[in-house]
């Protein structure tokens, strides 16, 4: 069975750190040299174990360790010694960053390891390190490899949750755990303020009760101790068989949890939706960035706030891609209104589809073309009472009316396409919509499609969401666009996903 994973976790005997955070049991416990020997030849055995079997995948490989691993030789030259295994796909390790970061780097570089298959999951902890010092750590080793990185929410000390994001780089995924035994004393505004930061923070407030085949512990992934016992997660207590005796079944497996209730469970799971974000890497929590060259945005509910303002984290996100990746907007707002609102962010704009495909624009490429309504039918509809009117060089692509003027004579009309807007019904031309605009925009500038990035948060943008692989939808979004976006998350979120 084991030749079959795909996925390998390892937790060999140490118990003991170099940290004494006040919240981790583990931190109780000192070292000592008997731990630290049994606990390097277990290690060692692992790895005699990864060269001696004969997978049928590239398996990734986790060390979990209670305690801090890396401030001992013998782990990072077990990572080398993994990462250099044409087997492994890639190696990680949990650790709070407290080794020397250039010895690390150094000795991986002297056994000529391929840096590209090294990852860490690095965890704050404020009572030992200042988020200004551990992000430090974090820039230097992002030198040279990928790391996941986050922090454990204590609700009497959310602060140092804020603090963290606000020194990480913007394209730096942050995820923060639950505290256990807390994790029903968050309050609401806890959570929104927690989710702000992590949008996948709702996984550690949900209770996922485990139902047979709810997940792929067992089959992709295994969990393995130090003495070879391997179990189909870590908090899974029915061992599977020892990979030092038989590495079939020793009987048939049945979970013994009632609810998956940490992220090295919940992740196995088959309706988790982490895959979405993190693909092969949702072991390590680490985003599988892809290369994109344009982003359109939605501007209501999706770059603007509660107040109808575009939001600072708007600002901040756009500021920090816009050297990196074009940037466009896809709104039903016309050109003059659309800018109007984002005037403090015009500077990291290319152009735009606006009033929902009637108006296209590449600044960068002098491109303007309008789709106005036909004149025969503009005739008909300008009888209705009319709200506002938009045109540009006489032409009208763009009438907002009240929707009880919504008549079934103009809603039959095929040569004209309604969009409800709040109270106001938009009339367009039946040839413009968000989508073409933005096929229109990519085909000017031979963008791949699949490198092509959208977000929005009404029904109004579902055409896009659907069409597009990466696609996101807004945490405020109605829930068919949620069903079918790539994404859930908010505009402060962006960068950590494709860059």
């Amino acid at each position: 069975m084991i030749e079959s994973v795909k996925n390998i976790y390892f937790r060999s005997f140490l118990s003991s750190c170099n940290y004494s955070c006040s919240y981790c049991r583990f931190a109780k416990k000192k070292m000592n040299e008997v731990e630290i020997l049994k606990d390097e030849k277990c290690v060692q055995r692992f790895c005699d174990f990864i060269d001696s079997t004969n997978f049928k995948n590239r398996v990734s490989i986790f060390l979990t360790p209670y305690g801090e691993g890396l401030i001992h030789d013998y782990y990072i030259r077990a990572m080398a010694r993994l990462a250099m295994n044409p087997k492994c796909q890639y190696i990680s390790c949990q650790t709070n960053l407290s080794f020397d970061e250039s010895v690390f780097i150094n000795t991986l570089k002297s056994y000529h390891v391929d840096l590209s298959k090294v990852k860490l999951w690095a965890s704050c902890h404020p009572e030992m390190i200042s988020a200004g010092e551990f992000v430090k750590k974090v820039n230097k080793l992002k030198a040279d490899i990928d790391l996941s990185v986050g922090i454990v929410a204590i609700p009497q000390n959310l602060e140092s949750v804020f603090d963290l994001r606000k020194e990480l780089p913007k394209n730096i995924y942050m995820w923060v755990n639950g505290k256990d035994g807390e994790k029903t004393r968050y309050t609401k505004e806890q959570i929104q303020s927690l989710v702000s930061v992590d949008p996948l923070f709702y996984n550690e407030i949900s209770k996922r009760k485990v139902e047979d085949n709810c997940c792929n512990a067992g089959e992709d992934s295994v969990f393995i101790e130090g003495n070879g016992d391997a179990f189909a997660c870590h908090i899974n207590k029915n061992q599977l068989f020892n990979i030092f005796k038989r590495t079939d079944l020793v009987k048939s497996f049945r979970c013994d949890r009632r609810y998956c209730d940490c992220y090295l469970s919940y992740s196995l799971r088959k309706d988790s939706n982490l895959n979405s974000y993190f693909k092969q890497y949702t072991p390590i929590r680490l985003p599988f960035k892809r290369e994109i060259q344009a982003i359109f945005l939605d501007i209501d509910g999706t770059i603007t706030n509660e107040n109808g303002m575009i939001s600072q984290e708007a600002v901040e996100q756009l500021e920090f891609l816009k050297d990196k990746v074009k940037i466009y907007l896809a709104t039903s707002l016309p050109l003059p209104v659309a800018m109007k609102k984002c005037n403090r962010v015009k500077d990291c704009l290319s152009g735009g589809v606006f009033a929902n495909g009637g108006h296209i624009i590449d600044w960068g490429l002098d491109y303007s073309k309008v789709y106005g309504i036909e004149k025969n039918t503009l005739d008909i509809i300008l009888y209705i009472p009319q709200f506002r009117i938009y045109k540009l060089d006489g032409e009208v692509y763009k009438v907002l009316t009240y929707k009880n003027y919504a008549t079934q004579e103009l809603k039959s009309n095929p040569n004209i396409k309604l969009i409800w807007e709040n109270n106001l019904i938009s009339i367009g031309s039946k040839d413009a919509s968000k989508l073409k605009g933005i096929l229109k925009i990519c085909k000017l500038n031979s963008y791949n499609e699949d490198k092509v990035f959208v977000m929005g948060n009404s029904l109004n943008d579902l055409e896009m969401i659907r069409y597009f692989k990466n696609s996101v939808a807004a945490i405020n979004s109605q829930c068919k666009l949620k069903e079918s976006a790539r994404y859930i998350f908010d505009i402060g979120h962006l960068a950590m996903f494709i860059l």
